[in-house]
């Protein structure tokens, strides 16, 4: 009951949450990469995803335009030849219909005396983590729960050891998964906290008897639970230990990691949303996510950072466009979890694209995928989830479908791993 009554109090004051974006535009624009690459500093609501795939080398990007910015970016367009068409005159309805949607989903949500999580909703951080301990307590002898450190503002970070022989035996191999790291990406968690509960629960035992997981739901709470009460489409952290960071706070968590940091200018901007920060692992979300990959680094043979929109999985180098020496390794594995998401997933969404994050996207640096194939992981990967024609305001009726497909990827690329060792 406590909780229907905060969403109704969130419901109401919504109308005002959305008021900045109020007769923002929304703008589909189309491109080659080298475009996108200057103006990704300057997307505030991003989806990058291929257009015309390896044909003709173009992007696609969902664009934020306020009434101030239009007349200027439409130019810019026209005169680099980058096809444009509008999606919506108005952010603020877009954001209000997700709402509304949140609502519908309450009002219809399955009582479970068994579980407070169901995969129709989106859930906040304290709820969240009650689900993270609900699962520690429920299956003592397989998952670990480890409270793992702070965020910025003082919530707990928590990530789960799942283990048949508790780390060990040191002949397992370790499967390492991240979610949340980008606050507005919210069917990132559910997907990370629906593979605890499969593997819990005896989905696939292979991948419990042979494997040993860490998986980190929540990597960004404070981002996260800003993105839910106040700016629906933040992306970085909460934190204010860097210059200019009253006006502009937060970190790009995908940006801060230690490899190739400080080596693009656009990233190198307090107020832009890839801002990587003052300098490597400031953040101490990010700090926790590079200790729990480090504590068994030698053995870890398979990560994903979960992020969301656009149903792609990439491998490095993001750095330059380079392939590592396991190129080809990397590629198949990804074509093996996109095929297994391809068997279940909605005849509407675009399949999984897998290829290198540069040559597919654009450049990055400080990313995680590249952080952890340069300490050594052989198998490293951002993984984009659909966003179907929503983007990051995934309706929560897609959840199940999501979490269900991803599962059963994630599950086909971490069983070609086990193959392999």
């Amino acid at each position: 009951m406590l909780r229907w009554i905060t969403f109704l109090l969130f419901v109401a004051v919504a109308h005002a949450r959305h008021e900045q974006y109020e007769g923002h535009s929304l703008y589909r624009v189309a491109g080659p990469s080298e475009q996108f690459q200057y103006l990704e500093a300057y997307i505030d609501f991003l989806s990058v995803t291929p257009a015309a795939k390896s044909t003709s080398r173009q992007l696609e990007v969902l664009m934020r335009l306020s009434s101030e910015e239009k007349g200027k970016w439409l130019k810019y367009f026209e005169d680099h030849d980058m096809p444009y068409s509008l999606v919506s005159n108005n952010l603020a309805q877009v954001l209000r219909a997700e709402d509304s949607y949140l609502l519908r989903s309450e009002e219809g949500e399955a009582e479970d005396s068994n579980s407070t999580m169901t995969w129709d909703n989106y859930y906040n951080a304290e709820e969240i983590n009650k689900y993270i301990d609900e699962m520690g307590e429920k299956y003592p002898d397989l998952v670990t729960v480890i409270n793992a450190g702070r965020s910025y503002e003082g919530r707990q970070i928590k990530y789960v050891r799942i283990s048949t022989t508790r780390f060990e035996n040191l002949r397992k191999r370790v499967v390492v998964i991240d979610a949340g790291v980008h606050a507005r990406e919210w069917v990132t968690t559910p997907v990370a906290l629906y593979l605890i509960k499969q593997l819990a629960e005896g989905a696939d035992k292979l991948l419990t008897e042979n494997l040993d997981w860490i998986i980190i739901p929540l990597a960004n709470p404070d981002g996260y639970e800003y993105s839910i009460n106040e700016d629906r489409l933040w992306r970085k952290t909460r934190s204010k230990s860097h210059a200019g960071s009253d006006a502009c706070p937060g970190v790009d968590g995908n940006r801060n990691f230690d490899f190739y940091w400080g080596s693009r200018p656009d990233s190198s901007v307090a107020c832009s949303i890839i801002y990587e920060g003052p300098s490597p692992f400031s953040e101490p979300e990010t700090r926790i996510i590079r200790d729990a990959v480090m504590s068994n680094l030698e053995r870890t043979s398979l990560y994903i950072s979960l992020h969301s929109y656009g149903n792609m999985l990439l491998y490095a180098w993001g750095t330059n466009g380079t392939l590592p020496s396991n190129g080809l390794a990397l590629h198949l594995a990804g074509i093996i979890m996109a095929t297994a998401i391809e068997e279940v997933k909605l005849e509407k969404a675009d399949s999984y694209i897998v290829g290198n994050a540069a040559n597919v996207l654009y450049y990055t640096s400080g990313t995680s995928r590249d952080w952890t194939r340069g300490l050594g992981i052989p198998f490293t990967y951002t993984m984009e989830l659909p966003g179907y024609e929503y983007g990051f305001l995934v309706p929560p009726t897609y959840i199940k479908q999501i979490v269900t497909e991803s599962f059963a990827g994630i599950a086909a690329g971490a069983r070609y791993v086990l193959s392999l060792y």
